[in-house]
């Protein structure tokens, strides 16, 4: 069968979809994944090539750059732009107004064309030639469902992360049910409906949650909701690199990694509020070896270096982790992933974007690691909580459950003839 993947134009979002699409392939299914131009991220259309797919750029990047300018700069620890705590009850309304105004930003309703939507139309007119028979859409980038409707393609959503929309849209499917919600106009609609009509289609729930949802996230993190979902084991891809010298043996000392993840580097950069030169100042007399990923602006910030810190502008973490005793992070899915494909207690600073307080607390409830509040950052309890990560087993433990847990949900491979089926029951 003919497999497209639609990822929102970010490597972060690409690097989930590898190992699947990789299984894809070696089943013998054909798959393409297509991508806007990359707006935060400009080489993600070169590292679908370098991931060995097939990539299909739908072009965009003058639009979206612009329509997506108050969003990248909204990034940050103190404006959280699409991050949701289920905890909180009123939360979700204030990621459904995010989304809703990235939505009508990232497709705006016309344009100087006479009404084109260039990516849109780009994915439909793709899509309509190329007849997939399943679409593996991004949460973020909904128009997949849309070109898999217009085409009588299956069509999956494939998670990234924690199911933020799903949530949302349940709760604004309870509203009518409360007469003090206030009005329940659906907020995505302004745009969706005239996308739906240009293509001849009419609403169905499906556009927002698909037809079934890959989800790559553990299972005692998923919200309890009312949608089918298909678990998938997350393998940790991080991109093709050559392997460094220096990690060719082990180190004689312990090693914890400091990283800020790829799309937090590119859209906090130096706002990302964590106090670097003080927090190295604070490990310089520890036993240990800080690998920490910086790139050039923060690495000037910094200054020079104790001897016992490595700045790196970026190595790949499945390089990295399987000689690492700790990691120190941002809270973002694939970090979170990788430390646990690798049984590494992780330091969680929550940068929040989307799901990034969950996960920190599920770390730290799971007894595989400790958190720190980005908004009252102390250096000397950090230095403390770093060695206690280190020489306390019990984070290892932990560790350890957390990977037990990951091993539980089924590989990429066993999930293709799973999709194979699911495809035959709802393709148009």
């Amino acid at each position: 069968m003919r497999v497209l993947f639609t990822i929102f134009p970010a490597t972060a979002h690409l690097y989930p979809v590898v190992p699947l699409a990789w299984a894809l392939q070696s089943a013998g299914h054909e798959v393409v994944v297509a991508s806007p131009e990359g707006v935060v991220d400009p080489k993600v259309i070169a590292n679908i090539t370098a991931a060995g797919l097939t990539a299909v750029s739908l072009g965009g990047k003058e639009e979206l750059t612009a329509s997506l300018a108050s969003l990248i700069a909204g990034a940050g620890p103190n404006r959280p732009t699409l991050a949701l705590d289920p905890d909180d009850e009123n939360a979700w309304r204030t990621a459904r107004a995010v989304l809703a105004g990235m939505f009508n930003a990232y497709y705006p309703p016309a344009s100087a064309e006479g009404g084109r939507r260039p990516v849109l139309d780009t994915l439909v007119e793709f899509a309509r030639e190329w007849r997939p028979d399943l679409v593996l859409w991004d949460p973020l980038a909904p128009t997949g469902a849309v070109a898999a409707r217009a085409c009588g393609a299956a069509h999956a959503r494939l998670l990234f992360g924690m199911d933020n929309i799903g949530l949302i849209r349940s709760r604004m499917r309870q509203e009518p049910a409360d007469p003090s919600s206030g009005p329940a106009e659906d907020p995505w609609m302004p745009w969706l409906g005239p996308v739906l009509e240009r293509y001849g289609l009419d609403f169905a729930e499906e556009t927002w949650v698909g037809q079934w949802t890959l989800d790559l996230t553990q299972s005692r993190m998923r919200n309890p909701l009312d949608l089918a979902y298909v678990p998938v084991r997350r393998v940790p891809y991080n991109g093709a690199a050559v392997l460094p010298e220096w990690l060719h043996s082990r180190p004689e000392r312990p090693r914890a990694v400091l990283t800020l993840g790829v799309s937090r580097r590119l859209l906090a950069g130096r706002h990302s509020g964590f106090p670097m030169r003080e927090f190295f100042d604070s490990v310089s007399g520890l036993d240990l070896e800080l690998v920490a990923t910086l790139n050039g602006e923060q690495l000037a910030a910094v200054g020079t270096l104790p001897d016992n810190v490595r700045a790196i502008e970026y190595v790949p973490l499945n390089q990295v982790l399987p000689s690492s005793s700790a990691i120190i992070h941002h809270g973002g899915g694939g970090t979170f992933a990788a430390a646990v494909a690798f049984k590494v207690p992780q330091f969680v600073v929550p940068l929040p974007m989307w799901d990034e307080m969950v996960t920190a607390r599920y770390v730290a409830r799971r007894g595989a690691g400790v958190v720190a509040d980005p908004a009252e950052i102390d250096v000397d309890v950090m230095q403390k909580d770093l060695v206690r990560l280190l020489e306390e087993p019990s984070f290892q433990l932990g560790a350890r459950g957390l990977y037990e847990d990951m091993l539980a949900a089924p590989a990429p491979k066993d999930v293709v003839p799973v999709l194979e089926r699911l495809t035959a029951e709802h393709r148009g």
